[in-house]
């Protein structure tokens, strides 16, 4: 299972001593030195200060090589959230994917309609460009009507029109949001509870690098849902969320 050869970005995106760290990081991987790579990977995301699919991406090879599924997968994902159509990435997640337990290695989200499918296969930059295209389109249709001397009705009929493009994708946005944001992985095989007490009895077991929704958190304790639509609660160091900002 843990066979596959994984490749690592050889391009760096970062100058001085980020490009440094990036080549060391490179270097310990290659060498088979993973938990070397993942701290040095660890160390490049936490001083360049800003998220980079590359980074996601070797921090996922290295923790998969030594592993660590869940945090393989974690990161994966992470990549994929800024770089949506690498094949790459598509591809190492899947493979990771394949080592979890089918029920909860689909994405614990629920599904919506085609529409709103659409919007989710945009990186989280894509999304933020086309929302302020589309705010800008309206203005922008609103002072063109009424620089070209268009009738007053035409001029709120045309304006109306774009508004409402731009309320369809503020509303797709919105649901993308709460849905990205709840989404986690498990870290490690634990098991979800009736209640957020190491007391309460166990509803179900969760594999590392499951899928699942954050729905609550309380004193330490997340509540999850899975998805075939099971939920229990779990230690919050067990499950991390995805989007972190």
């Amino acid at each position: 299972m843990w066979g596959m050869l994984f490749m690592v970005f050889s391009l760096s995106a970062w100058a001085g001593q980020g490009e440094e760290l990036f080549q060391q990081a490179v270097g310990k991987y290659q060498s088979g030195d993973y938990e070397a790579a993942i701290l040095l990977n660890e160390q490049l995301l936490n001083e360049l200060g800003q998220e980079s699919s590359a980074g996601y991406f070797n921090l996922g090879n290295s923790y998969f090589k030594s592993g660590k599924l869940g945090k393989a997968v974690l990161n994966y994902l992470r990549a994929q959230e800024l770089s949506v159509r690498d094949a790459d990435i598509k591809a190492n997640l899947a493979f990771a994917r394949q080592a979890v337990v089918q029920v909860e290695a689909d994405s614990g989200v629920s599904r919506h309609t085609r529409w709103v499918e659409v919007f989710r296969s945009l990186s989280r930059g894509e999304f933020k460009w086309l929302a302020a295209a589309a705010i800008m389109l309206t203005g922008g249709v609103f002072l063109w009507s009424l620089y070209a001397g268009l009738p007053l009705k035409r001029v709120f009929l045309l304006t109306g029109i774009s508004s409402v493009a731009a309320a369809y994708i503020g509303v797709a946005f919105i649901v993308c949001f709460v849905e990205r944001i709840g989404r986690a992985v498990v870290l490690t095989n634990t098991e979800a509870r009736f209640e957020p007490s190491q007391q309460a009895t166990v509803y179900f077991k969760v594999s590392e690098g499951a899928e699942i929704k954050v729905i609550r958190q309380k004193d330490g304790w997340v509540k999850i849902q899975r998805a075939d639509g099971r939920s229990g609660w779990v230690m919050d160091q067990d499950a991390e969320r995805i989007w972190t900002n």
